[in-house]
């Protein structure tokens, strides 16, 4: 509420103004003036509700779902997540169960001003049921290497859509299976990309991630690539909090008599974005699954901004 005081000269009674003052600020309305004392001073209170906009800054970063907001040009992000999984041989008379924790560091950078790129480096330790006598069950070690770009091809400010593309190439830096453990890598090199968008209505953001890759030269198999579609929404209750849902799909294509594995996750997190720094803790849960094995996953991340 703003106050306004508007002075016109002349002389007159104090009591008057005072009396006037009292009556305006209880009644809303302008102090009475009479035509004789149209030139002694008067004062008059007008109280205005401004109407602020919301401008609670909006974070566009999932646990699961790619964005396509870039880094600014000249800055730097440092992120590192822990994202333990488990899944387990749904109905098979021996179970096969099993559990994998990584630890992922990634850094990106702002290379220009809708162009970003990106390095993920991750540490995997795993352990399974055997899948027959004398099988490894556990191991550990450097898992695949990501290298990625992303491109933001349309930034609206009203309404505030994003729009990107994404491509990667994942290196086969994990260690092999052997006859004493588990390996952490897929044994292969792989292409991939993805289109990317993000929106906000007032304090209400969302995201949306449709993206395919493909395993590249020998050693591919049946595996034709893996599709992903991701979608979120999340509401900033808070500068300093935001809660959001998300769907997750994943869809490996095969060859041959192999069926296709497919799982639909529901997630929900929280990010807690503070100034140079985003906190993200969440989990998800598998709620419908085919023809594959799946478990829940957490995640827990810390992101520096420089």
């Amino acid at each position: 509420m703003r106050i306004i005081l508007n002075n016109r000269p002349g002389p007159g009674p104090l009591l008057r103004w005072a009396a006037g003052l009292v009556l305006t600020v209880l009644l809303g309305g302008p102090l009475p003036v009479r035509a004789e004392d149209a030139g002694s001073p008067s004062l008059s209170v007008e109280g205005r509700l401004e109407a602020r906009r919301d401008e609670t800054p909006v974070e566009h970063g999932k646990a699961f779902t790619g964005d396509a907001t870039p880094i600014e040009p000249g800055h730097v992000e440092l992120e590192i997540a822990y994202a333990p999984a488990w899944w387990a041989t749904a109905g098979a008379v021996d179970r096969q169960a099993g559990e994998q924790h990584r630890v992922a560091a990634a850094v990106g950078a702002g290379l220009l001003r809708d162009v970003d790129a990106r390095l993920v480096v991750s540490w995997d330790t795993l352990h399974a049921t055997p899948g027959a006598p004398g099988a490894p069950s556990r191991g550990a070690g450097l898992a695949d290497t990501t290298v990625a770009a992303r491109w933001r091809f349309l930034s609206l400010a009203d309404p505030a859509i994003d729009l990107a593309v994404s491509a990667a190439v994942t290196l086969p830096t994990g260690t092999r299976t052997t006859r004493e453990q588990l390996g952490t890598g897929g044994e292969r090199w792989s292409v991939g990309g993805a289109l990317l968008a993000s929106a906000d209505w007032g304090r209400f953001t969302a995201g949306v991630e449709l993206g395919f890759s493909a395993p590249v030269g020998r050693g591919a198999g049946s595996d034709v690539g893996l599709l992903v579609c991701n979608a979120a929404m999340g509401y900033q209750a808070l500068p300093w909090m935001q809660a959001e849902v998300e769907l997750n799909y994943q869809h490996e294509v095969e060859l041959g008599e192999e069926r296709d594995e497919r799982v639909l996750w529901a997630t929900a997190a929280l990010v807690v974005p503070l100034d140079g720094v985003r906190l993200l803790v969440g989990g998800r849960f598998p709620v419908w699954v085919r023809d594959t094995a799946a478990g829940p996953m957490a995640t827990a991340a810390i992101k520096l901004a420089f």
